[in-house]
């Protein structure tokens, strides 16, 4: 291109890219002729006083575009002009495509408040040990405690010590063996609200932590500096995990809980785990249960009568 002609000879005649693209190679020629003809009587020294430049400038991008004495030149400058409007196409999809993802991104966050107000309803209207559709009944869940298994490598003490065991009887009534604990016992502090797939979720950056004593000795962010919490904050857990949240238990998945936050009405998200094991619990699971709690808990009608064969 000319060092005199700064843009495409196409647009100078005022020709849009969308025409270019259209026409025919001879059509479009034509059409250059009749805006050239039209453009040099406008601006034409003798008609239009101080438009010399802008004369010149139209001359030269009919010589660009003469389809008749320059045909190559015609072709290179229409394949570059298109290229622009590809470029033009490519920035009106690109602001297209981030107003559709801001859309999709708004109406995400309208559905997981909803659905998290649609569990909070729940866990209020129906209190119970969890909120599934299929209660568990008779199973033995082995959990990791992650947060736990993360402090006591640091202290010392040995993994074994991090897993715990959840287990539901044949009423669906939730019993808890927690770390270092050789009894199961039951609990009704908790309702379990469902499970995310490990290779779904990086579970570390969710997690709370709390600065320990050492925190001055070693500083941040050193891995003694601080303990690691089973608690996720609501707008992080609603964000990160009620997307990929499944309301049934599953191996190889992190366990979370709702647990309120003393007499307050806030309501707490808890990581039990992650889930190492379902299995069928078993008679002497059971009977380990019912022989240590069956007169205290009847009486609070937290469990049923003990069947016969259990007595035996």
């Amino acid at each position: 291109m000319p060092k005199n002609l700064r843009r495409n000879p196409f647009e100078v005649l005022g020709i849009a890219p969308e025409i270019v693209r259209e026409l025919d190679n001879q059509a479009l020629f034509n059409l250059v002729k009749a805006c050239y003809r039209a453009l040099q009587r406008a601006y034409h020294p003798d008609v239009h006083s101080g438009a010399k430049e802008r004369a010149v400038e139209i001359n030269l991008a009919f010589e660009l575009l003469d389809l008749e004495r320059n045909p190559e030149s015609f072709y290179e400058q229409r394949r570059a002009y298109l290229r622009r409007l590809s470029r033009r196409t490519q920035k009106r999809t690109i602001q297209e495509l981030t107003r559709q993802v801001a859309t999709l991104l708004h109406q995400r966050e309208l559905l997981q408040e909803n659905y998290w107000r649609h569990i909070l309803e729940i866990y209020r209207l129906r209190p119970g040990p969890t909120l599934f559709p299929h209660p568990p009944r008779t199973l033995k869940i082995t959990l990791l405690d992650v947060s736990l298994r993360f402090n006591i490598s640091f202290a010392g003490f040995g993994h074994r010590l991090a897993f715990k065991e959840i287990l539901f009887d044949e009423e669906g009534s939730l019993y808890y063996r927690f770390p270092r604990r050789r009894k199961f016992q039951p609990v009704h502090f908790l309702t379990l609200v469902g499970c995310v797939p490990r290779s779904r979720l990086e579970i570390w950056p969710l997690l709370m932590k709390r600065p320990t004593q050492e925190a001055s000795a070693f500083g941040l962010p050193h891995p003694k500096a601080f303990e690691v919490l089973n608690l996720v904050e609501t707008e992080v857990f609603k964000q990160a995990c009620l997307p990929l949240l499944h309301l049934e238990l599953r191996e190889n998945a992190y366990l979370f809980s709702l647990r309120r936050a003393g007499h307050n009405a806030q309501v707490d998200i808890y990581l039990e785990g992650m889930i190492v094991k379902i299995q069928k619990a078993t008679r002497e699971d059971l009977h380990k249960v019912v022989k240590k709690y069956s007169q205290s808990l009847q009486q609070r009608n937290i469990l049923p009568a003990i069947p016969k064969d259990l007595k035996e």
